[in-house]
């Protein structure tokens, strides 16, 4: 019940379940950087919801204020579990401007969450150190790491 724990985006204990919105994006020197908040109906609405609209149909446009991306991009990609509905995964080609007021909302209130490994998309800290992996689909063609 949300009651004991506070929404991430208005810090309210609202009643319901909230929707659990994991954001994650590439820093420029190739770090990822992921932050998880917990969402009430009124802050998902705020947050999230205005760019999935904009994201329905694949455009090159930044979803936040319809500028073209195709050469500039700064992407954010979200992924939230949203009650009763299931999972909703986001990417999000916004340009730069945009890119930085979604990823300050992203932060407020939420929590860093550790690299999630190289299984997840992270780079994994104990991977870095093996060098390129053999043993993918994607080694089998001939495509490895760079």
């Amino acid at each position: 019940m949300s009651l004991l724990q506070p929404c991430s985006g208005c810090g309210q204990r609202v009643p319901g379940k909230y929707a659990n919105t994991t954001w994650a994006w590439w820093r420029a020197d190739n770090v990822r950087v992921a932050y998880r908040q917990r969402l009430c109906t009124a802050c998902f609405c705020m947050n999230v919801a205005p760019l999935e609209v904009e994201t329905r149909e694949f455009s090159a446009s930044c979803p936040a204020c319809h500028s073209d991306t195709s050469g500039d991009m700064d992407p954010v990609y979200c992924t939230t579990f949203v009650p009763h509905v299931g999972r909703v995964r986001l990417e999000l080609p916004l340009c730069g401007a945009c890119a930085v007021d979604v990823r300050n909302r992203a932060m407020q209130g939420a929590e860093r969450l550790e690299d999630s490994g190289p299984a997840f998309g992270g780079q994994g800290a104990q991977d870095a150190d093996r060098g390129p992996q053999t043993d993918t689909p994607w080694s089998a063609l001939g495509i490895v790491p760079r």
